[in-house]
């Protein structure tokens, strides 16, 4: 990218050696991926809800020529969330083990399926795809009369915008069994959820709580979910239902230099006092797929500004493991995004936007870029 100043190959290759390292060393004893690395006490409790959908990661960096090591650790990822899986399907909410009585999560068990499912394709093997059918069974029983789980979610009453990322996933094992009745209450959800776009863009429900304020973490799994959707059904409309997000997220990317505020408003009001640096990794995920599916090199460009903000945040050289190579929640790290926490996540997101954006403009990424000591 003409102009740019566009990061070098070999920059490429150590930041994506380096969170790939660091995912490696969040495995705990026990079995799962940590949530997160703070500075004051070390690694957490292990997360099953994104030891799930860190397992697409690790396979997909094992496939571009990455440490045999990330294939092994993805496998015990999902041997271990297999262990603790509840006889009716689902996963729980929170850390495991739990230090409260558990209880069933729709969301968490929805980020369970997508490592089930990339085990499945990996592998080959029809117990992950038994696994995974079983918990999107118990997601989907769990639908209410108005086509969306009512009590049964995060922080809120009433089911978040966000759960477009349980209804991807649920269409994605609809597929596998070609079960057309799933495949129809899916979509029912989606377009629920697709009531709740303004014509500004913003997206009633997105974030966390009751009000309109919500992370770009948050902002962006509401348009990953439609756009997978739209890819697994091949139906470019639900992908346009959040178009004005998108654009609207671009505009503010290039008027930032990819510093996008860390939250928005339902105005688009946003808070410049940090940066949610997973949502800037998801985001530009978001924009990528969108510059290959429209051509429009300007997604192309805003990717490259997202993610140069998150690769300079990015610690190459800390003495301190559980630091070194991680992305840390909130620039500056006391930002409310996860303040003082290197989440597992965040990680994740910042592999999967390095890895396709290094594809995008030609990096390589052969046995030479991932392969290298922890």
């Amino acid at each position: 990218m003409e102009g740019e100043g566009l990061t070098s190959a070999g920059t490429y290759r150590d930041h994506l050696l380096a969170v790939s390292q660091w995912l490696l060393r969040s495995e705990r004893p026990g079995g799962g991926s940590a949530a997160f690395f703070t500075p004051l006490g070390g690694w957490s409790r292990a997360y099953p809800e994104t030891t799930g959908y860190l397992i697409p990661t690790l396979l997909e960096l094992r496939a571009r020529g990455g440490d045999p090591e990330l294939e092994a650790y993805a496998l015990r990822c999902g041997a271990w969330l297999h262990s603790i899986q509840n006889r009716d399907g689902s996963w729980n909410a929170g850390l495991h083990p739990p230090r409260r009585w558990p209880r069933s999560s729709v969301f968490n068990t929805g980020q369970v399926l997508k490592g089930m499912m990339a085990l499945w394709r990996w592998t080959g093997d029809e117990e992950w795809l038994g696994h995974a059918r079983r918990g999107a069974a118990w997601v989907r029983a769990g639908l209410g009369p108005g086509g969306l789980w009512e009590g049964r979610d995060y922080r809120i009453r009433g089911t978040p915008s966000y759960y477009t990322e349980v209804v991807s996933v649920l269409i994605d094992v609809a597929l596998s069994a070609g079960d057309g009745e799933a495949l129809g209450v899916a979509r029912g959800a989606l377009e629920q959820i697709a009531t709740r776009v303004r014509g500004n863009g913003a997206v009633e429900g997105w974030g966390f709580g009751r009000g309109g304020r919500a992370f770009t973490h948050t902002i962006a799994y509401v348009i990953n979910g439609f756009q997978e959707s739209a890819r697994l059904l091949a139906d470019p409309d639900l992908e346009a239902v959040v178009w004005p997000s998108i654009q609207r997220l671009l505009e503010v990317t290039e008027a930032e230099g990819g510093r996008l505020p860390g939250a928005f408003d339902l105005e688009w009001k946003g808070d410049r006092s940090f940066v949610c640096l997973t949502g800037n990794a998801q985001l530009a995920l978001v924009f990528l797929r969108e510059e290959e599916r429209s051509g429009n090199r300007r997604f192309l460009h805003g990717a490259f500004r997202l993610l140069e903000v998150v690769r300079r945040a990015q610690s190459m050289d800390s003495q301190r493991s559980g630091i070194r190579g991680g992305i840390a929640g909130s620039i500056p790290l006391t930002g409310p995004y996860m303040r003082l926490r290197y989440p597992n996540w965040a990680g994740k997101f910042a592999a999967d936007a390095f890895l396709e954006f290094s594809g995008r403009v030609g990096a390589p990424s052969g046995p030479d870029v991932l392969v290298g000591e922890g």
